[in-house]
């Protein structure tokens, strides 16, 4: 049976982005860091995303219908760490943060290399975590590499 350590270890291997997950209910705006975001479908466009059970607001992206995958690009850092506090007290996400919409009014973020705007289609239980898989509805498209998630940069 594989330990716990390593566990850990073999998934700090592997290579992902880092992405903060946005959606709207009743006019108000959440966002999450993750850096588990998947490609799922060509045929639709689906993607999924993986939400822990015990980050704030959880409930609330579990009533949502829409969401949006904002790609950070290699100056991200500063903003992952700031929608990383979603674990804490009740913090205003969006307090000082651009954003636009597109088709499903999820925020998308004015400083990022990419996202996508999705209808959820499906979710999953997963453990601890929710799979929330959506319809690529539209998407952005800007210069610029990916962040790629090291777990020092995100204590």
């Amino acid at each position: 049976m594989t330990e716990e350590k390593d566990f850990d270890k073999i998934f700090n291997k592997f290579k992902s982005g880092v992405y903060v997950v946005t959606t709207i209910l009743d006019d108000v705006k959440y966002g999450w860091t993750t850096s588990w975001v998947s490609k799922v479908s060509f045929n639709p466009k689906l993607v999924m995303v993986s939400i822990g059970k015990n980050r704030k607001d959880h409930e609330k992206f579990m009533e949502a219908e829409v969401f949006a995958i904002n790609v950070l690009g290699e100056d991200g850092i500063e903003i992952g760490r700031h929608f990383g506090l979603s674990n804490g007290e009740n913090v205003d996400n969006f307090d000082g943060i651009d954003t636009i919409e597109l088709e499903t009014g999820s925020p998308i973020l004015k400083n990022i290399v990419g996202a996508v705007d999705c209808k959820i289609v499906k979710t999953v239980d997963a453990g601890d975590h929710v799979l929330f898989i959506g319809e690529v509805l539209d998407c952005i498209v800007k210069d610029g590499n990916s962040l790629v998630f090291r777990k020092e940069d995100f204590p």
